[in-house]
C-alpha cells in the first residue's frame, strides 16, 4: 500500500534538516510536484503527464540523514511508459524557461530556490527523443550531473526544434558534489538540534555560558525536562521569592562558616587551611602534633610555618 502525498517520508526527513526548508517551502514543494511514502517510509515521486494522469512513480530508498541514495525502482513494474516529472507543469508556466535535470529530487530541491526556472527531471540514466518531445518549442536549460556533460549534449542533438543549453556548472565545482541540488544544500546551514538549540537558549540567558563551554571545549549529549523549566522565564513574584530565599540561604551559610572557623585550632582561624588537621569527634585532630586539640584552646604556635604547607 503506498501513499499518493507524505511529508512522511525519508526525502521530507532529510530536507527538515536544513533551515532553508521550513513548513512553506515544503508545502509549496507538495503542491507543485505529488511525492508519495511507501509503506516502508521510501518517497515516491509520481511522473504525471500533461493530462494530470499518473504515468508511474518513482521509487527512491535513502538515507534521512545523508540524502545518499542506494536504490531505485518504479512503482509499474510492466514497463509502461513514462512522461517527465512534472510534465503537467508545462501548460500552467507557458513560455517559462524550463531547467532539466536527472533526478527528482534535484528538480524537487531546486524548485524551492529562487531561479528563473521550471525545474522537470527525467528520472532515467538516458531520456529517449519521445520523453523529450513535450519540451519541443521551448527554451530548455540542462543541468548534467558531474561527468555527464557530454551524454547530454549527444542525447539532446537528437531532438528537432529543441531550443537548448547545457550548463557545465558541476564539471568546474570542485568537491564530492555530483548534482547541482547537492551543491547548493552543502552551502546551506543545519537546523540545530534539540541538545544544539537548547545550549543556544542557555547561552542566549546568560552570556558566561557560551565562553564556559568554548574554554571547557564542552558538549551537550543530552537534554532533560528540567533543563527546560530551567530556562522558563520567572514571574516577578517567583524572582522576589526566590531572592529572599538566596538571601536566607547566604545568611546560613556566613554563619556556618563562622562557626567552623571558630572550631578549627581555636584561637588560630588560619590552621583551618593547614592540611595537617582535621576535625573530628573530639575536636580538632591536629596530624604534626599527633593530638587532639580542644576548641578554643588551640597551641598552633608550635607549628609555625605549616599552616599553609
Amino acid at each position: 500500500m503506498v501513499e499518493i502525498a507524505s511529508f512522511n517520508n525519508r526525502f521530507f526527513e532529510y530536507l527538515c534538516r536544513f533551515v532553508w526548508f521550513d513548513q512553506s517551502k515544503l508545502v509549496a514543494m507538495m503542491k507543485r510536484y505529488p511525492i508519495g511514502r511507501t509503506e516502508q517510509g521510501e518517497p515516491i515521486f509520481w511522473h504525471v503527464s500533461a493530462e494530470n494522469k499518473i504515468t508511474n512513480g518513482h521509487i527512491i530508498t535513502m538515507d534521512s540523514e545523508t540524502g545518499k541514495v542506494y536504490d531505485e525502482s518504479w512503482y509499474y513494474q510492466d514497463g509502461r511508459p513514462t512522461c517527465l516529472f512534472g510534465e503537467y507543469l508545462l501548460d500552467t508556466f507557458h513560455g517559462q524557461t524550463i531547467a532539466l535535470v536527472k533526478d527528482e529530487m534535484t528538480a524537487a530541491i531546486m524548485s524551492c530556490f529562487p531561479t528563473p526556472y521550471i525545474w522537470l527531471a527525467t528520472g532515467k540514466e538516458k531520456a529517449t527523443s519521445t520523453d523529450l518531445l513535450p519540451l519541443v518549442g521551448k527554451t530548455v536549460v540542462v543541468f548534467p550531473d558531474k561527468g555527464e556533460y557530454s551524454k547530454w549534449q549527444e542525447n539532446l542533438q537528437t531532438v528537432p526544434n529543441l531550443h537548448f543549453h547545457i550548463s557545465d556548472v558541476m564539471e568546474k565545482t570542485q568537491g564530492d558534489c555530483h548534482t547541482i541540488a547537492q551543491m547548493i544544500l552543502c552551502q546551506q546551514p543545519l537546523r540545530p538540534t534539540e541538545a544544539e538549540a537548547a545550549l543556544m537558549r542557555m547561552e542566549e540567558a546568560n552570556p558566561n555560558v557560551e565562553l564556559l563551554v568554548k574554554a571547557l571545549g564542552l558538549e551537550v549529549v543530552s537534554v532533560s525536562s528540567i533543563d527546560e523549566e530551567i530556562m522558563k522565564p520567572k514571574s516577578e513574584s517567583e524572582l522576589k521569592a526566590g531572592s529572599s530565599a538566596q538571601s536566607k540561604d547566604d545568611e546560613a551559610m556566613k554563619t556556618i562558616m563562622l562557626e567552623q572557623k571558630k572550631r578549627w585550632h581555636g584561637r588560630n582561624l588560619e590552621c583551618h587551611k593547614c592540611h595537617h588537621s582535621h576535625e573530628g569527634i573530639n575536636g580538632t585532630y591536629c596530624g604534626k602534633l599527633h593530638q587532639y586539640v580542644e576548641y578554643g584552646k588551640g597551641n598552633c604556635e608550635k607549628l609555625t610555618g605549616f599552616a599553609d604547607a
